[in-house]
């Protein structure tokens, strides 16, 4: 592919990408309007967040075993085909069992780019290119949980929160038509497959003595991101950016009361309050991903060698910034402190997460190319099991010891995280052979 093409067909499975984050967060400011058009109660409707972040963190897992399967392409679109259709559910739902039935459903959906994007990524870039690719597609996860609260506050106050699915709906269906039209096949083992199994049909050769058992290479297929989750080099590297996740998401579901109950702000401000999150994650995001690219041309430069634990130095920084930043949102929140300074501090906590993600993930992709679709759906596991978690704790916490103490236990764990990050920077190698198996 020529590098238009390629950045192109990158654009395309990155906006595939920004729907689950989007549509995780951005009936937020909806969520009494649902409560009282769906006669349920606010406990039921806060376990559809938790319920949908989960489930965006287990279907991952399903469609990383089906893209190497089958293929990205395939894929891609039978499961924005299911967000659309599920979408529509949810607008036309009338009753809570319905739409938590529909919100499920479009998690599922929604989910796939989550560990397909990251292969997507190594079949088209060259690792050289990689981190300025991957810290662009990433950004998904990180903008769409802040910009969702926005969109969705303003759909929801001027047309009702039907309307909120209905739009989504239209993004959803206009990629699809992208995906349908635009985007080839990129993976180079199906592609590969395909070749080999048009020789053979030319040939006139029988196909069948070719392939092993299906049921066997099924569950061998659908077991491979479990088993990644057993290597410790993928816990490792992947737990400082599921505490990062999870730690956002506690600021973001907490923040709307934080800032109506201190500061007085409306629902419009409060819906504004999350882009100074929001640009952190962008500029995190991609200059983590441009110091990759960079750190990579200097190794080579230096004719030194060029292992995946090279890509790991910027999350020492991007830890630093997480604990700063959240100490400086804790303690500000909770003396009243003026909100430029609140705000410098979500800002400071969103740079750290955008730095903090990149090399992780780059880590994942350059440690096992070959199946980069199941270990980042198994890292993406754990981070959504975070991000589920930390809403529901956050209201108990933050009742029981205030936003300043509480801000300070995430910082205190986080900083703890810089363990993990040794850990492999000095044994992942090791590691990496010691549990080294045949994933084929």
């Amino acid at each position: 592919f020529s590098s238009t093409r390629r950045w192109f067909i990158l654009l395309i499975v990155a906006l595939q990408g920004f729907l689950g984050p989007l549509s995780s967060s951005i009936y937020v400011p909806a969520i009494q309007q649902v409560k009282l058009s769906l006669h349920a109660s606010g406990t039921v409707i806060n376990a559809t967040i938790s319920l949908y972040i989960f489930t965006l963190g287990v279907a991952p897992m399903m469609w990383a075993a089906l893209s190497e399967r089958y293929g990205r392409r395939f894929v891609y679109i039978g499961a924005t085909f299911i967000y659309v259709g599920s979408t529509v559910g949810c607008a036309l739902s009338s009753n809570i069992g319905l739409f938590v039935a529909m919100r499920a459903l479009q998690a599922v959906g929604a989910s796939a780019a989550q560990a397909v994007g990251a292969g997507t990524v190594s079949d088209l870039f060259m690792v050289h290119e990689r981190g300025n690719a991957m810290g662009l597609f990433f950004l998904g996860p990180l903008v769409g949980p802040v910009v969702g609260p926005i969109a969705g506050g303003y759909i929801s106050e001027y047309l009702g929160w039907n309307y909120i699915f209905w739009f989504l709906s239209i993004m959803g269906a206009f990629i699809l038509i992208l995906l349908v039209f635009f985007l080839p096949e990129t993976s180079p083992i199906i592609i590969k497959k395909r070749v080999e199994a048009k020789q053979r049909l030319s040939e006139s050769q029988s196909t069948t003595e070719y392939k092993s058992p299906p049921h066997e290479q099924l569950m061998t297929t659908f077991m491979r991101p479990f088993r990644f989750l057993c290597k410790p080099v993928v816990l490792l590297v992947s737990l400082p950016y599921a505490l990062a996740y999870g730690f956002m998401y506690f600021m973001i579901s907490s923040l709307p009361h934080q800032l109506a109950y201190k500061y007085g702000f409306s629902s419009s401000q409060i819906g504004l309050a999350y882009l100074a999150n929001g640009l952190g994650n962008v500029v995190g995001a991609v200059g983590s991903g441009k110091y990759a690219d960079w750190l990579l041309k200097k190794l080579d430069t230096k004719q030194q060698e060029r292992t995946p634990e090279a890509r790991l130095s910027p999350m020492w920084l991007g830890i630093s910034l997480l604990v700063v930043g959240e100490l400086v949102y804790g303690w500000c929140v909770s003396k009243t402190i003026h909100i430029g300074v609140v705000l410098t501090g979500l800002f400071i906590f969103g740079l750290g997460v955008g730095v903090v993600q990149t090399p992780s993930n780059l880590y994942l992709v350059d440690a096992y190319q070959e199946y980069s679709a199941s270990v980042i759906s198994a890292s993406n596991l754990l981070r959504c099991t975070m991000a589920a978690c930390t809403p529901l704790l956050a209201p108990t916490i933050l009742r029981s010891i205030g936003s300043g103490w509480a801000m300070t236990i995430l910082a205190s764990l986080t900083l703890m995280s810089t363990g993990c990050v040794f850990s492999v920077s000095r044994w992942g190698e090791n590691m990496r052979y010691k549990y080294a198996k045949d994933h084929s």
